[in-house]
């Protein structure tokens, strides 16, 4: 979502260093839940049965919360377990989980009946009904990965979200659309001259993105549904990464129109820009609180190296928060508030990774190439980021509390500045 794209910027923030130096990658220690998963389904429907079966597992898995166990290994089938739950089945072969959905089906509109059960305390967690209408039940499937998600964890999954990403292709781009498990991939942007950091609006309708029409700069709003774009930034010089706030009603950018690169809040409404940052130095990577009350952005004000500051909107008190090595960059806020991710480098090597607002518990993620654009999921357990290696930019995932990062983008496409849906 956030990136150092523009080459006057990153000229300025790459200085010169002596030799790398490896990082201490974070581990939280967390061991998946075990998941016994069942599927209980009419005879005339087996297809949709095996495809929800298979979605809903794979997200669960993918989120790395949970571990799937064998079906080879159930005591009981759907059906039995259905009629009769005897909770020591589950326990005898270690399931922490056991989640079972009961598939049915008029015509194009189906309903899931699913329960979440914990076998080692012998408690119901959730009984809920979900429907979907359409040919294809995917989103069913994700919308139950949600219900067991949840009803596992405590915390809302996020398998109905989408993701955005810039594919590259000679000296044009593409906006790239697909849902979070890379399922319905499709282009709804194509050949942009240069295209930044796109940034999803509140609603997820509209796309706040950064373009360069005749070698300029420029912020646009595209709209998702119509393909329509609409400039809002064409000031000579930098009009450079754009995010909405989180009530959709500003957009908070860089712009150079004074004379130097300062943060600027556009009012979506009103169509009117506003200086927020006023400093010599360089301000860029506007990055809101949830609550809307402050934005983090990156700033070379301190010493000519690169960190991570807040400012208070209320008042524009500014704080630095980044503390920890010279070169501190493209925050992204947490969606629950606690954290910020940013990219850090230590001598040559780049890596992502996490801090509290206030800059402490420094948690290293991932590392390796260059590393760019990090962006969190909507529940603030995944994050996204890009990573060049080998001249080959590739959009990975990994845990927010550790793990191993993994491509969800093919090596045979240039693809970069993720973001994800709200």
């Amino acid at each position: 979502m956030r990136t150092l794209a523009a080459l006057l910027l990153l000229a300025l923030f790459l200085a010169p260093c002596s030799r790398a130096a490896e990082f201490e990658i974070y581990q939280s220690g967390y061991q998946p839940l075990k998941l016994a998963w069942l599927v209980d389904a009419p005879a005339d429907a087996p297809d949709a049965a095996r495809l929800i079966r298979q979605v809903a597992e794979r997200d669960l898995v993918s989120s790395r919360s949970f571990a799937a166990l064998n079906p080879l290994s159930f005591l009981a089938d759907a059906a039995e377990t259905r009629q009769r739950l005897d909770y020591g089945d589950w326990r005898i072969i270690g399931a922490d989980i056991l989640a079972i959905a009961r598939l049915r089906h008029e015509g194009e509109r189906w309903t899931a009946d699913v329960e979440v059960h914990d076998p080692f305390r012998a408690k119901l967690l959730t009984r809920d009904t979900l429907a979907w209408e359409g040919r294809i039940p995917r989103p069913l499937a994700h919308r139950i990965a949600n219900r067991i998600y949840r009803a596992a964890t405590g915390v809302p999954g996020y398998f109905e979200s989408h993701i955005l990403y810039v594919r590259k292709h000679g000296d044009r781009a593409d906006l790239i659309y697909m849902d979070q498990d890379g399922a319905n991939r499709q282009a709804v942007g194509r050949n942009f001259t240069l295209l930044l950091s796109p940034d999803w609006s509140p609603d997820n309708r509209l796309v706040a993105l950064n373009t360069y029409v005749g070698n300029r700069p420029r912020l646009e709003i595209f709209d998702l549904a119509t393909g329509k774009r609409r400039a809002f930034g064409t000031f000579p010089g930098l009009n450079s990464t754009p995010e909405w706030s989180p009530d959709g009603r500003f957009i908070a950018a860089t712009l150079s129109r004074s004379g130097n690169a300062d943060i600027w809040l556009y009012d979506v409404k009103r169509q009117t820009w506003r200086q927020l940052t006023r400093h010599p130095a360089i301000d860029t990577t506007p990055a809101w609180s949830p609550d809307g009350k402050e934005i983090a952005f990156t700033s070379d004000r301190i010493g000519g190296s690169p960190q991570i500051f807040r400012i208070r909107l209320s008042d524009r008190r500014v704080e630095r928060i980044s503390h920890n090595g010279p070169y501190n960059t493209s925050p992204a806020w947490s969606p629950n508030g606690d954290r910020i991710a940013l990219i850090t480098r230590k001598g040559w090597e780049y890596a992502l990774a996490t801090m509290r607002t206030d800059g402490s518990d420094v948690r290293y993620l991932a590392t390796g190439g260059r590393i760019e654009s990090p962006a969190w999921s909507p529940n603030a357990q995944m994050l996204l980021f890009s990573k060049e290696v080998h001249g080959v930019r590739r959009v990975y995932r990994v845990p927010s509390w550790g793990g191993v990062a993994e491509p969800i983008t093919s090596p045979n496409e240039d693809a970069s500045d993720p973001a994800w849906s709200h």
